[in-house]
């Protein structure tokens, strides 16, 4: 799975379902759970699994690097048709997994996902990522710009696989005088809804630098009642030595770039708004 374009699929082992407009429009005791090169995972579904009888090819047809090329169909739902909403492959390439018989809809298009009776966010969960929260009683403190924004003996240490460790901090021993509360939120297929918090230092307002999650899922349940600022724009000691900063998506695009909220004024560090954000999600 090192190559652009490289694909590999494996049994869900797991009831899938999906609902929108009021009806169940997918379930299944035989997902199929596909991996490819640069993206999150996805779920295809036996046909037989699916409303086929509310598909309707609707004549677009997009390549894809892996996959071959994908066969778009509309949901026709009584009230209304939801365009794009799903895709097959009829003429996967030589070397790519047997696709026959499989669809996958569009996650985004659908109300709700569910595995068994649990909802599902952002997309489905690789059985190969792990996060691990850890107990710990190093001295980690969080800077900007000269300003103490927390400082603990009790941190939570997140370790997600492929991602950057995460310092959690518990509440109380987060500065609060410089914290305003964000609308923004984001959702971790893995964690749960996550909420943030700006920081104002006198005049300038760095937006959505700390977040929370209030109701985490029960792997990372721990983590409630703790606050966690980016690494990549804060200063971060552990034990005295600075942590270094690592370059990620959100190093280039601001730490609001992936949150749900209103406003899509670009990234402008210089203003005296440091972060302003656009619509999109995902998780840290």
């Amino acid at each position: 799975m090192s190559e652009p374009g490289a694909v590999a699929i494996e049994p869900a082992r797991r009831r899938v379902r999906t609902f929108v407009g009021g009806l169940w429009v997918a379930d299944s005791d035989n997902a199929t759970i596909l991996f490819e090169h640069g993206f999150t995972p996805r779920w295809y579904l036996p046909r037989d699994d699916v409303r086929s009888d509310l598909l309707r090819v609707n004549g677009r047809s997009t390549d894809t690097l892996g996959r071959g090329p994908a066969r778009w169909y509309d949901l026709q739902l009584p009230d209304r048709v939801v365009v794009d909403a799903a895709w097959d492959h009829p003429d996967p390439p030589p070397g790519c997994p047997d696709l026959d018989g499989l669809i996958s809809f569009e996650w985004n298009l659908m109300d709700a996902w569910f595995e068994e009776d649990d909802e599902i966010f952002i997309h489905p969960r690789d059985p190969y990522t792990r996060v691990d929260v850890l107990t710990s009683s190093r001295h980690v403190r969080v800077d900007l710009h000269g300003i103490t924004l927390a400082d603990t003996t009790r941190p939570l240490i997140v370790i997600e696989t492929t991602g950057p460790i995460r310092y959690y901090i518990p509440w109380l021993d987060v500065n609060h005088e410089v914290l305003e509360p964000s609308e923004s939120f984001t959702g971790c297929p893995y964690k749960g809804r996550a909420t943030y918090w700006h920081v104002r230092l006198g005049d300038t307002l760095y937006r959505d630098l700390f977040w929370s999650y209030p109701q985490p899922f029960q792997p990372a349940a721990r983590i409630a009642g703790h606050l966690c600022a980016f690494t990549e724009f804060v200063d971060i000691t552990v034990d005295g030595t600075p942590v270094d900063k690592p370059e990620t998506k959100w190093t280039y695009n601001g730490p609001n770039a992936y949150t749900f909220r209103s406003g899509d004024e670009p990234w402008d560090p210089t203003s005296d708004v440091a972060w302003n954000g656009t619509e999109r999600s995902t998780h840290r």
